[in-house]
């Protein structure tokens, strides 16, 4: 999955994304999944500890082949996220860091999407949003037939469910 964080002033605005074009002053990633990892940064700023990571993001679109959705991340993550100092974000990113999910990640680039996220969370009157778009691999599969490798013969015109992140 690629997920590209940005900021828009409401959701239907932020909608008018989903069609895939690029989006003015996004910070992406390939490893920051906007439900648990968001979670986890949430839960070491102070946020709830018994969260499973569901209440820092929440789904607002879909695409209609199921490539794409928009995720709007919560407030609560935003200001947060927002209100930490910029000298102390590099131990708030170290302590993230730690995190099973980022064991593939390179620091540098973990530290590099987090002070852009920052700059997100920081500017006021605007929401931040995620758009998350399958990669081909994972469209393929998805819409491959029960059974059936992907890429398979058989043709379906009913999209099938993302498959789960694990």
């Amino acid at each position: 999955m690629r997920f590209e964080y940005f900021v828009a002033p409401d959701d239907e605005t932020a909608v008018l994304t989903i069609d895939g074009g690029e989006i003015d002053g996004a910070v992406a990633s390939h490893v920051v999944d906007p439900a648990s990892v968001l979670g986890q940064l949430e839960r070491l700023l102070g946020g709830p500890t018994a969260d499973d990571g569901l209440r820092s993001a929440q789904l607002v679109a879909e695409s209609p082949d199921g490539a794409r959705l928009l995720i709007r991340l919560s407030n609560h993550l935003v200001t947060l996220f927002g209100m930490v100092r910029p000298a102390t974000l590099d131990d708030v990113v170290k302590h993230w860091s730690r995190s099973r999910r980022f064991r593939r990640a390179e620091p540098e680039d973990l530290h590099a999407f987090a002070a852009g996220l920052h700059e997100l969370c920081r500017g006021g009157g605007k929401r931040v949003y995620c758009r998350a778009t399958a990669d081909e691999s994972e469209l393929a599969a998805a819409m491959a037939p029960a059974g059936a490798p992907a890429g398979g013969a058989e043709n379906s015109d009913e999209p099938r469910p993302l498959p789960r992140r694990r």
